[in-house]
């Protein structure tokens, strides 16, 4: 139990949802617990999306203010 309740506090788990798998896992409710973790690392990859996407407007920002610098140099 020590190790599971490790792992999703390195996975960002908060403290309500490891209260919650931990019922979950207590309770022999396996499939239940791999459906909250799955809903967890559904959450956290709409959050590297969100951030992906925030990079790329940076991104093209800077290509694009690296253009114009190249542009009024000439």
């Amino acid at each position: 139990m020590e190790n599971l309740v490790q792992n999703m506090e390195d996975a960002g788990c908060s403290p309500q949802t490891i209260a919650q798998i931990c019922g979950l896992y207590d309770n022999g409710q396996i499939q239940e617990v791999i459906k909250a973790l799955r809903g967890h690392r559904l959450h956290l990859m709409e959050s590297l999306h969100e951030c992906q996407e925030k990079v790329d407007c940076l991104d093209f920002l800077v290509w694009h203010m690296e253009k114009e610098k190249k542009e009024r140099n000439l």
